[in-house]
């Protein structure tokens, strides 16, 4: 069975999805009042012994690299749309799938 995790990137700092033990599935921008605050990847889970680095894009931080035990895993990718979805409420918000 497959697990899935979710991810962010935004100005401040960056999510790699080039990952060996991860497959990036889908995209989805997040807009607020007309500006992308975030993209939200998709993954599956190829390997548990994968790790997220995260890297700093407008701040200068060293790179952190996170074990994935420590990210929400879910069973299927409609369960992680119905939570990006629950953002897009109003006409100041908006998800894009990319």
């Amino acid at each position: 069975m497959s697990e899935f995790i979710l991810v962010s990137t935004t100005e401040r700092y960056r999510t790699v999805t080039d990952n060996p033990n991860l497959e990036k599935v889908a995209d989805y921008e997040y807009y607020f009042f007309g500006k992308k605050k975030t993209t939200f990847s998709i993954c599956r889970i190829k390997s548990q012994d994968a790790r997220i680095v995260i890297q700093g894009v407008s701040e200068v931080f060293a790179d952190n690299s996170i074990p994935l035990k420590v990210f929400p895993k879910f069973e299927t990718t409609a369960e992680i749309e119905k939570e990006i979805y629950e953002l897009d409420q109003d006409e100041e918000s908006k998800i894009l799938k990319v």
